[in-house]
């Protein structure tokens, strides 16, 4: 499993709070039992749906720990947010991961020093990371959660060639540039798209799955999209991957973090706040988003 990711479906879990603010370990782990016979294939921890800015470095080591507990021995992969801002830290953040029960490390771009961060900075700092974890490394490339940076596919193919740089989780949704990025590295670099809106067209050029927010709300209708385009079954594919639209906006785009907990709220009786200075949705917006959730046709299989 350490050097290759299985394909298929990843959803990146929130990081729960009570209504002190204080994290909520129970629900993340009632959360992932509830997601773990969807058919998905690992989870996520502290990604940017899991809030990973807003948590100490202590909360961090409670969260792997929590979902290391849950998933025990199985070989069912956790991929855990490492980036931070400075090499150095990031480099911390994946030898603690390690130590808690991680076999992933998911690396958001440093974007503080924007201007700098050209692909010359880029490459030598998820060099110097994936030289330096213990864990393999999956580049994150998500311009909207790092001021705009977005991995070019020149960048992305060098650093493909490392041997402990395994793959990439795609937001940007650039369905020509991940063509390009699979058509120039080996096989055996993985390439996720970074949400489920985008999933067929990303499945179509090469990619092997996704980790999508939707996923924690609808898993089954996620894997199953995956499941039809493996099949062949490409009309009924199409029809799926165009019902999750609305749904996969409200909790991505539209309204974000509070929007996935709430989902959960009204889906799955649990989800809470997110940590300020993210804002609970507005009664506004809670209904739309209810009456959004409602209008999705879920699979009966």
């Amino acid at each position: 499993m350490h050097n290759i990711l299985p394909s298929g479906i990843y959803p990146p879990l929130p990081t729960f709070f009570d209504e002190q603010e204080e994290i909520d370990l129970a629900t993340l782990q009632r959360h992932m039992r509830r997601l773990e016979d969807s058919g998905i294939a690992g989870y996520v921890l502290m990604g940017s749906n899991g809030e990973a800015v807003h948590l100490t470095q202590d909360e961090r080591a409670q969260v792997i720990a929590a979902a290391r507990e849950v998933v025990g021995e199985q070989s069912i992969p956790i991929i855990a947010g490492c980036g931070d801002q400075s090499t150095r830290a990031t480099i911390a953040h994946c030898r603690q991961a390690a130590h808690y029960g991680a076999n992933i490390a998911l690396i958001l771009p440093p974007s503080y020093y924007r201007g700098l961060m050209n692909s010359k900075a880029l490459i030598a700092h998820y060099r110097a990371i994936a030289d330096n974890s213990p864990l393999p490394i999956l580049l994150y490339n998500m311009p909207a959660s790092a001021a705009g940076i977005d991995l070019d596919v020149a960048t992305v193919c060098i650093l493909a060639e490392h041997p402990n740089i395994i793959g990439i989780k795609d937001s940007a949704g650039n369905i020509a540039k991940l063509a390009e990025i699979v058509a120039n590295v080996s096989s055996s670099f993985r390439v996720f798209a970074g949400s489920a809106s985008f999933l067929l067209p990303a499945l179509a050029i090469g990619a092997v799955g996704t980790v999508a927010a939707l996923a924690n709300i609808f898993p089954h209708e996620v894997c199953l999209l995956q499941a039809l385009f493996e099949a062949g079954e490409l009309e009924e594919a199409r029809a799926l991957q165009a019902r999750i639209l609305p749904a996969n906006a409200a909790v991505t785009s539209r309204y974000g973090v509070p929007a996935l907990k709430a989902a959960l709220e009204l889906t799955a009786g649990y989800g809470g706040k997110p940590r300020m200075p993210l804002l609970p949705l507005t009664e506004q917006e809670h209904t739309t988003l209810a009456e959004i959730l409602a209008a999705t046709p879920l699979e009966t299989e």
